[in-house]
């Protein structure tokens, strides 16, 4: 389901801080008005909850994890939990669950949020991306174990919406990533979604 262009640009402006009565000839009424990303988290929500679904049917197939096993099986399970999960979502493309309209929303949510940045802060920037792992991302391929799993920015996290425990937000570079904690696999991405 696509959002209207006009809805779009409504939200955005909303979320900039701008009131939706503002300059649109809307008569002014006692009751606040309605949400414009409430929609769109909602979309979101219902997207993330087919892939756990999706999930839960691999994991009775693959069995539960076990913390109590060695290393070495924890691991061999790992492995096929992510290829189950990926022969499962054979069709899997960018824009699944970060469909056009979240996409927006949420890239200027970060946009925001790195702008209320202190000058120290962003200037340190560019040493923080050192930090952050260098590849493009791929839906359904494994998050490279070679690079460390960065700290996720403590202050974007509140602004995003919620995930269930499987599934965690990752930035890698400009990306916005949607990894499954413990299958590894890079379930969706947002291009674009940090600023330099």
């Amino acid at each position: 389901m696509f959002l209207s262009l006009d809805f779009r640009r409504a939200m955005l402006a909303l979320v900039a801080g701008v009131t939706l009565g503002s300059g649109l000839g809307c008569k002014k009424s006692n009751s606040p008005p309605a949400d414009p990303t409430k929609p769109v988290f909602d979309d979101f929500a219902k997207r993330v909850d087919a892939y756990m679904k999706l999930r839960k049917q691999v994991v009775d197939t693959v069995g539960e994890l076990d913390p109590t096993r060695s290393q070495t099986e924890i691991t061999a399970r790992a492995s096929r939990l992510a290829a189950a999960i990926i022969n499962a979502r054979p069709q899997a493309k960018p824009g699944d669950i970060f469909t056009p309209e979240v996409a927006t929303l949420i890239a200027t949510l970060i946009k925001q949020e790195y702008s209320r940045r202190s000058e120290p802060v962003q200037e340190t920037r560019e040493d923080q991306q050192d930090e952050l792992p260098d590849f493009a991302p791929k839906v359904n391929e494994l998050y490279p174990t070679t690079y460390p799993l960065a700290t996720f920015p403590a202050k974007l996290l509140p602004l995003l919406p919620p995930l269930p425990d499987a599934l965690e937000y990752r930035v890698v570079q400009r990306y916005l990533v949607l990894r499954d904690v413990e299958a590894n696999v890079i379930i969706d991405y947002m291009p674009n979604a940090v600023p330099l």
